[in-house]
C-alpha cells in the first residue's frame, strides 16, 4: 500500500522561518514574483518584463511589468545580475514563495509506485535501507540526498545476541526497538567458552532487555553486579565500555547518494562555484551539522537561513520519519535555485514510505 497522498502545504511545512521584515505584496506582485520564480527554477537564467509578457500572458505591458519588477527589487524579493535587464529571486523572495505563494505538487501514482516498487522486497536491514532510500532520493530529484539515522538514546533494548569471530574475539550485536541493529567487535584478552558466552548472554540480557539505552549507560554497572555471572569477562566488557557498545549519538551513520547529479547543474558549472557542495560531500560532520535538530515533519530552510558560510548558496528540505520508538531526518540539499513545490512532495512521500517499510522490518524481527 502506498503512504496517503500529501496535503497542503501549511500542514507540510510547520517550520516557518520568519521574513526579516514584513512584505505585503498587491495581486500583481505576487503575479510577477512568482511567474519570475518559476522561470528561474525551470531554466536558471533571468527574465526581463518583455520575455515574461511574451511568456506568462499575465495581460500587463512590459512597462507596468518593469515598475513592478523594481518594486519588488526594492523589497529585497528581486535582484538584478550585471547587467542583464532580467530578475531573478533572492533568498527572501524564495521564502515568501515557499511560505505564500507556491502550492506543494501532488504526486502521481505512478511516481509514488515507481519510488516504492525500489524498496520492495526491502532490504533486511535498516541501514541498507537507508542507503538505497538514499540512492533513489537522488535520482528522482537529481540532488544530493541525505539520510541521518535515527537517534536511538530513548529506544528500548529489545535483546543482545553475542557471537565467537575468532579466539579472543566476539561480536556484540544490539537489537533495539526501532529496527535498528548495531554490530561491534570486542576483544576479549582471555580465552572464554561457548558456555560462557551463552551464560553471558543470557544474564545481560536478563539484566538489560526493555530498558532504554540511555538508562542502561547510566545504571549499567548497578544492573551487571551482584550475581556470579557478573565475573564472565565478557559482562566486564559491557560494564567497563558501556559508551562503546551502547553507542546513541544522533547522526553518527549518515547515508549520502546523488553527489554526480549535483555536479551537473548549472550553478556549479565553474571550479570555484564546486568548492562548497564539494567540501559538504567530503565531510559528514558538516552535513550532520546542516541537517540535526530540524523540526518534526517538512522544514524549508533557504541560503543564509542554514548555518554556516559553506551553506549560504544552498537550501535544505527536509523530513523526520520513524522507525520504532527512534526519529530520524531524511532529505535533500542543493542550490537555492530548486523546485520546491515538487521536491517538498517528494521528501514528504520519502519520509512517509521510510516509516512505513521499517514498521514492517521491525515486525518481523
Amino acid at each position: 500500500m502506498l503512504p496517503d497522498k500529501l496535503t497542503p502545504i501549511e500542514s507540510l511545512v510547520p517550520e516557518r522561518r520568519p521574513l526579516s521584515r514584513p512584505v505585503k505584496l498587491s495581486a500583481r506582485e505576487r503575479l510577477i514574483l512568482r511567474s519570475i520564480i518559476h522561470n528561474y527554477i525551470l531554466s536558471a537564467t533571468p527574465l526581463g518584463s518583455r520575455r515574461l509578457a511574451r511568456r506568462y500572458k499575465v495581460g500587463l505591458s512590459p512597462a507596468t511589468i518593469r515598475n513592478t519588477m523594481a518594486d519588488l527589487e526594492e523589497m529585497g524579493l528581486l535582484s538584478h545580475p550585471h547587467t542583464s535587464a532580467g530578475r531573478v529571486p533572492t533568498d527572501l523572495g524564495y521564502r515568501l514563495y515557499v511560505d505564500d505563494l507556491m502550492k506543494v505538487e501532488q504526486l502521481s501514482d505512478d511516481v509514488r509506485r515507481t519510488i516504492a516498487e525500489q524498496l520492495e522486497p526491502p532490504p533486511p536491514e535498516v541501514s541498507e535501507l537507508l542507503q538505497e532510500v538514499s540512492e533513489i532520493l537522488s535520482q528522482v530529484t537529481r540532488l544530493l540526498a541525505v539520510i541521518l539515522e535515527p537517534d536511538i538514546s530513548n529506544v528500548t533494548l529489545q535483546k543482545i545476541e553475542l557471537v565467537r569471530v575468532a579466539t579472543g574475539r566476539v561480536m556484540v550485536v544490539v537489537v533495539v526497538s526501532s529496527g535498528l541493529v548495531r554490530t561491534i567487535l570486542m576483544e576479549i584478552a582471555s580465552e572464554i567458552t561457548d558456555e560462557e558466552i551463552a551464560s553471558a548472554t543470557q544474564f545481560i540480557n536478563q539484566r538489560l532487555a526493555g530498558l532504554r539505552l540511555v538508562e542502561i549507560k547510566r545504571t549499567i554497572g548497578a544492573r551487571l553486579s551482584g550475581a556470579p555471572a557478573a565475573r564472565n569477562a565478557i559482562v566486564r566488557l559491557f560494564v567497563d565500555f558501556p559508551e562503546r557498545i551502547f553507542q546513541t549519538e544522533s547522526g553518527q551513520d549518515v547515508h549520502l547518494g546523488g553527489a554526480k547529479y549535483v555536479l551537473e547543474l548549472p550553478e556549479y558549472a565553474h571550479p570555484q562555484q564546486l568548492k562548497g557542495i564539494i567540501e559538504l560531500v567530503d565531510d559528514q560532520d558538516i552535513i550532520v551539522h546542516l541537517m540535526k535538530d530540524r523540526q518534526p515533519g517538512v522544514s524549508v530552510t533557504i541560503g543564509e537561513e542554514n548555518r554556516g558560510e559553506v551553506f549560504k548558496d544552498l537550501s535544505v528540505i527536509t523530513s523526520t520519519y520513524r522507525m520504532g520508538d527512534a526519529h530520524g531526518t531524511l532529505g535533500i540539499i542543493g542550490p537555492t535555485r530548486m523546485n520546491y513545490s515538487r521536491l517538498v512532495a517528494l521528501v514528504d512521500y520519502t519520509a512517509k514510505l521510510v516509516s512505513e517499510k521499517a514498521g514492517a522490518m521491525e515486525g518481523l524481527s
